[in-house]
C-alpha cells in the first residue's frame, strides 16, 4: 500500500546576503501542508549550520552494502582472462585460438572507434547530468524532504537516511533567536537540496543572520547570490514503511533502555578510534558495551578487541553487556563532535537500535538513532511496535488527547492527562496510539540533564489531512493490527492462542520501575503446534513490554532482534485481558 505524498514550493530554499553585513536564509515549505512558518535572527549561526550539515549528511548517507564494480577487481579480471585463455588453447588446439584471439583483439579495435565517436556525447552527458539530476533534483532521489515542526519553545527538524537505517532529529530551542520571533505553529516538509547544503557553509559569526522558515524561501534576491525562484513541485508515492519507520523509532524510545551518560570526549574519542582502526576485514564488527554499576563505562571495538574507556560512570542497577552493528554510521555526526558538551547513550538491547541524543550547547539538541544494523531499517517490518502496544483507548478518549496536544503543543503524561480529564494510565495510552498513526511524537532529548524527569509528548502531523472522529475510530481500529506482515502474522496467532484459552500465569510480581508499577509475569502457552513454552515477559501498567524472553525457537535464534514471539504476545494479551 501506498499514499502519494506531493509538495508545491513557491519557491526555492537558498541563502544569500539581505545587505553588505546580513545574510539570509530561507527555508521553502510545502504550500499543500498547514500554514507554518518561523522568522527570526541568529544568535550563533555556526552551531545552526553545523548542525543542518549534520542532518543533511544523516539524509544522503548510504552505508548499505556495495560490491565492487568489476573493472576495479584488477588482478580478478586478469586472473579470469587468463583462465579463458587456458581453456580455449586446450579445446580448440594452437590454430582455433590463434583465431579466436584475432577476433578478441579486433573486435577491441571496434570497441574503441565506437567509444571514440561517442565521446562527445558521454561527456555532455556526464555534464548534464551533474548540473541538472545531481545539483537542482537529487533531492527527488530521498523519500521525502525533512520534516520540520514549529513548536512555542523549538523549531525541530526530522528525516531518514536514504537506506532507512538512520533516524535523525534536530531540535532548536527559540532562545537561539533574538527577540521575538515570527511564527505559526504546526508541521510541514521544507526543500532542502544539495545546493541549499553547500550555500550554508557561507555562514558566518562575523555577519547578522536572518533565518526563516516560511513559503516564500529565500526571497531576497541580489547579483550573483541566492536562488533561481523556481516552482517547484513534487508528487511521490509513499510506502507505508515510511510512517511505520516514525513508528519503530517511538516504539524503540518506549521500551526499556540501557542509559549511559557520556562527556563529548568519550564520543568523540569513539569515533576517532572508528576512524584509525578502518574497516574490519572479518567478522564480528560490533561495538561491545561492557557496562558495571559504579564503574567507568567502556566500548570494546571488535574484531581488534580494541576498548575504549569512557570519563564517565555508569549508574545502571546491575552489569550488562550489550552489542550494537552498523558503527559506520557514527560517521555522520562528525561535524558535531567538536560543539558536543555532552550525549546521552539509550540501548535497547544486544542487535537492537541505540540512540544517540548529542547537546551542542544551550538550546540545541541533535538525536541520532541507528537500527540494529544497516540492512534491518527502520522502516522493515513492524516489530519494535509491537513491544510497545498500548492498551486499546476509544475514539473519543484519543480525539480528547489530541485536541490537548494540539493545543499545548508539548506535554507530559501528568500535564495530559489533567487537560483531558483521563486518569494517567489512559491518557498514555492515548498519547501512544496519535504516536502510532503520526499525530504525535516522543521527544528524547527533552530529558535533558534531569536523568529523573519524564517523556515528553510534542503534536507533530506527519499528513496533511485533519484529524476528526472519523480518523479517530480509524485509529482505534488500525491500532489493534500491526502493519507488517510478519508482526500482523504474530498479533493474529497470539489471539488465537489467548481465544483457545492456551494461556496460563505461573507467577506475577510486582517491580517498581521510576515510581510506576511495572509486573514481572511467567507463563504458560501451547502454541498451534502443540507444544507448551515458558515466555517471561516484564510489562507496565499500559501493556508495554520493557523486557521478554521465551523457549521457543524463535527467541533462542533471534533473542530481541525481531520483536516479541507469539508466544510473549499471548502471555501479554492474557494479562492486559485479567487487569
Amino acid at each position: 500500500m501506498s499514499t502519494t505524498y506531493a509538495a508545491k514550493f513557491e519557491a526555492r530554499s537558498g541563502i544569500g546576503r539581505a545587505s553588505s553585513t546580513a545574510m539570509s536564509v530561507g527555508l521553502a515549505t510545502n504550500q499543500l501542508r498547514e500554514p507554518t512558518f518561523f522568522e527570526g535572527e541568529l544568535r550563533d549561526p555556526l552551531r545552526l549550520r553545523e548542525a543542518l550539515g549534520a542532518l543533511h549528511a544523516v539524509v544522503v548517507s548510504d552505508f548499505r552494502f556495495k560490491p565492487k564494480p568489476l573493472a576495479d577487481r584488477a588482478e580478478f579480471v586478469a586472473w579470469l582472462a587468463g583462465q579463458d585463455k587456458a581453456f580455449l588453447e586446450n579445446i580448440n588446439g594452437a590454430g582455433k585460438a590463434a583465431r579466436v584471439a584475432e577476433l578478441t583483439e579486433s573486435l577491441a579495435q571496434l570497441d574503441l572507434k565506437r567509444n571514440e565517436r561517442r565521446a562527445a556525447f558521454i561527456t555532455a552527458k556526464a555534464r548534464y547530468f551533474n548540473e541538472v539530476a545531481w545539483r537542482n533534483s537529487y533531492e527527488l532521489w530521498y523519500l521525502l524532504d525533512p520534516v520540520v515542526t514549529v513548536a512555542p519553545d523549538e523549531v525541530s527538524f526530522e528525516a531518514f537516511s536514504r537506506d532507512e537505517s538512520t533516524y535523525a532529529r534536530l531540535s532548536v530551542s527559540q532562545d537561539l533567536f533574538d527577540g521575538s520571533p515570527d511564527r505559526q505553529f504546526g508541521t510541514t516538509n521544507i526543500d532542502f537540496s544539495v545546493k541549499l547544503h553547500e550555500q550554508l557553509q557561507r555562514l558566518r559569526t562575523y555577519r547578522t543572520t536572518r533565518f526563516g522558515v516560511k513559503p516564500s524561501g529565500f526571497s531576497v534576491q541580489t547579483t550573483g547570490a541566492g536562488i533561481d525562484g523556481d516552482h517547484l513541485e513534487k508528487k511521490i508515492d509513499l510506502p507505508d514503511s515510511w510512517v511505520n519507520g516514525f513508528l519503530q523509532v517511538h516504539a524503540t524510545m518506549s521500551l526499556g533502555l540501557t542509559r549511559l551518560r557520556l562527556r563529548g570526549i568519550d564520543l568523540f574519542n569513539l569515533v576517532r578510534t572508528l576512524r584509525r582502526l578502518g574497516r574490519a576485514r572479518k567478522s564480528p564488527r560490533a561495538i561491545r558495551w561492557e557496562l558495571t554499576p559504579g564503574q567507568p563505562g567502556r566500548v570494546v571495538l571488535e574484531p581488534w578487541e580494541h576498548a575504549v574507556e569512557f570519563s564517565t560512570r555508569y549508574h545502571g542497577p546491575e552489569p550488562t553487556t550489550i552489542r550494537t552493528w552498523g558503527r559506520d554510521r557514527l560517521r555522520t555526526i562528525e561535524r558535531l563532535l567538536p560543539m558536543m558538551t555532552g550525549v546521552d547513550v539509550f540501548l535497547a538491547g544486544t542487535g537492537m537500535p541505540s540512540l544517540y541524543v548529542l547537546r551542542l550547547g544551550p538550546g540545541v539538541t541533535f538525536t541520532l538513532g541507528l537500527s540494529g544494523w544497516t540492512d534491518n531499517d527502520w522502516t522493515g517490518d513492524d516489530q519494535f511496535s509491537l513491544l510497545a502496544r498500548p492498551k486499546d483507548c476509544t475514539a473519543t478518549e484519543l480525539m480528547s488527547a489530541y485536541t490537548a496536544l494540539r493545543e499545548h503543543r508539548r506535554m507530559d503524561e501528568p500535564g495530559l492527562s489533567a487537560a483531558t480529564g483521563l486518569d494517567v494510565h489512559k491518557a498514555r495510552a492515548a498519547v501512544n496510539a496519535l504516536c502510532a498513526v503520526g499525530r504525535a511524537t516522543a521527544d528524547l532529548g527533552s530529558i535533558g540533564n534531569d536523568e529523573s524527569a519524564g517523556m515528553i509528548y510534542r503534536h507533530r502531523d506527519l499528513f496533511a489531512g485533519p484529524f476528526d472522529e472519523k480518523a479517530a475510530r480509524r485509529a482505534t481500529d488500525a491500532g489493534a493490527t500491526p502493519k507488517g506482515k510478519i508482526g500482523g502474522d504474530r498479533q493474529r496467532i497470539a489471539e488465537q492462542i489467548v481465544a483457545a484459552g492456551n494461556v496460563r500465569i505461573i507467577a506475577k510480581r510486582p517491580v517498581q520501575v521510576g515510581g510506576d508499577t511495572t509486573w514481572k509475569i511467567s507463563g504458560n502457552v501451547r502454541g498451534p503446534d502443540g507444544r507448551s513454552y515458558r515466555p517471561l515477559v516484564h510489562i507496565n501498567a499500559e501493556g508495554k513490554v520493557l523486557e521478554f524472553s521465551c523457549t521457543c525457537r524463535h527467541f533462542k535464534e533471534h533473542r530481541l532482534t525481531q520483536g516479541p514471539c507469539e508466544h510473549v504476545l499471548a502471555l501479554r494479551q492474557y494479562h492486559l485481558n485479567q487487569s
